[in-house]
């Protein structure tokens, strides 16, 4: 059975670990690398998740799913989702997706962003399947390509 729960500062070897998998398993969808992550202290990596609203998918006690919420005002900003490749399928996306959801609407956010580059036709559809739209607004990442930006709202019904 897959739980979802949100990460706290004693979760350090947690967050690294699956951070650090997913960066190695589809670099180009992040904005960052394993090398410059993989070199962060202990004390950068609880300062994350102090600051912002970590959640990782279990199956079991192995972790195979991982986002981040941003806190902003007026609008969150939804980052660092992946699902690893054996747990693709099963739903993983949208439990995380509503982790954020939830955390959102309880700090009053009005909204959720995220960026999507170009290329990655699965996550997009992903995001568009659980209701974000384009804003039309984009930018080009230096060595990485053109993202999207895409806004979920309202976070509260």
């Amino acid at each position: 059975m897959v739980h979802v729960r949100r990460l706290t500062p004693d979760d350090v070897p947690v967050l690294r670990e699956i951070r650090l998998r997913a960066l190695a398993d589809t670099p180009e969808n992040f904005g960052s690398l394993v090398a410059v992550e993989g070199a962060k202290p202990d004390e950068e990596w609880r300062a994350w998740l102090r600051e912002r609203a970590w959640f990782a998918a279990f199956d079991g006690d192995d972790a195979v799913g991982l986002v981040c919420g941003l806190p902003g005002e007026p609008e969150w900003l939804l980052f660092s989702m992946w699902v690893a490749p054996q747990a693709r399928g099963r739903g993983l996306a949208a439990r995380l997706v509503d982790a954020v959801r939830g955390a959102a609407a309880e700090s009053g956010a009005e909204a959720i962003g995220l960026h999507v580059f170009d290329g990655n036709d699965r996550a997009r559809r992903v995001y568009e399947r659980l209701g974000f739209v384009h804003t039309g607004e984009s930018e080009i990442i230096a060595g990485k390509g053109r993202r999207n930006r895409m806004r979920l709202a309202p976070t509260r019904e």
